[in-house]
C-alpha cells in the first residue's frame, strides 16, 4: 500500500507500507509534514480527506481505538454507556468513549476509558455481542427503558443475525460477576 493510494479517512500502518521499516517510517514522516497524513501514534497514521479551513481532520476516538484492536480475536467492543448508546438503548452521552478488550492499549488512547476483561470466551464475539455483554453487566444503569427494552433489542439483533445467542451464552458463563449467571 502506498500513502498516495490510501483512501481518504483511512488508517495507514507503517508495517503495511512497501520497503524497509526505516524507509516506511521516513515516508510516513514526510507525508505528515506535507499534510497528507496525521500521526495518531507510533506506526499508525490517518489519511487526511482534504484541505479544511479549520486544519487537518482527525479521526473519531472510537475509530482510533477500533483500529488499534482490529485483530479478529481481540474481544474489543464498546462498554458502559458507550455500549448502550451503540445499541440505541440510552440517550446518555458518556464524557469519554468506554471500551473493553482482552488486552490493554499501550500506550493508552487519550479520550478512551479501556476496561480490560479476562474472559477468553469474548475472543469469539463480534463488537455488537460485546456491547450486549457489557450492557448486561449493569442494565439498570445503562438501559433507559429497562429489561423489556433490552430484551426487545437483543431479540431484534438476533433476528437480524447480528448477535449469536449461543456464543453470547458461552461468554456470559465465563464472566466473573454472579448476577450475570441468573
Amino acid at each position: 500500500m502506498e500513502i498516495r493510494r490510501a483512501a481518504p479517512r483511512s488508517f495507514v500502518h507503517v508495517s503495511d507500507l512497501p520497503g524497509s521499516n526505516e524507509a516506511a517510517r521516513k515516508a510516513a514522516s514526510r507525508a505528515v509534514q506535507s499534510g497528507d497524513l496525521v500521526r495518531i501514534r507510533r506506526g499508525l497514521y490517518f489519511k487526511v480527506p482534504g484541505a479544511s479551513r479549520y486544519g487537518p481532520v482527525k479521526p473519531r476516538v472510537e475509530a482510533v481505538v477500533r483500529e488499534i484492536f482490529r485483530a479478529p480475536n481481540s474481544g474489543f467492543g464498546p462498554a458502559g454507556y458507550s455500549a448502550a448508546r451503540s445499541q440505541g438503548l440510552t440517550t446518555q452521552v458518556p464524557a469519554k468513549f468506554e471500551a473493553s478488550a482482552l488486552r490493554k492499549a499501550d500506550p493508552p488512547v487519550p479520550g478512551v476509558v479501556l476496561h480490560v476483561r479476562s474472559n477468553p470466551a469474548r475472543a469469539a464475539l463480534n463488537e455488537k455481542e460485546i456491547a450486549v455483554l457489557e450492557v448486561l453487566r449493569s442494565p439498570e444503569h445503562f438501559v433507559d427503558g429497562g429489561m423489556t427494552t433490552l430484551a426487545r433489542k437483543v431479540n431484534e439483533l438476533t433476528t437480524a443475525k447480528a448477535v449469536r445467542l449461543r456464543a453470547l451464552g458461552k461468554a456470559v458463563a465465563g464472566e466473573m460477576r454472579e448476577f450475570m449467571r441468573r
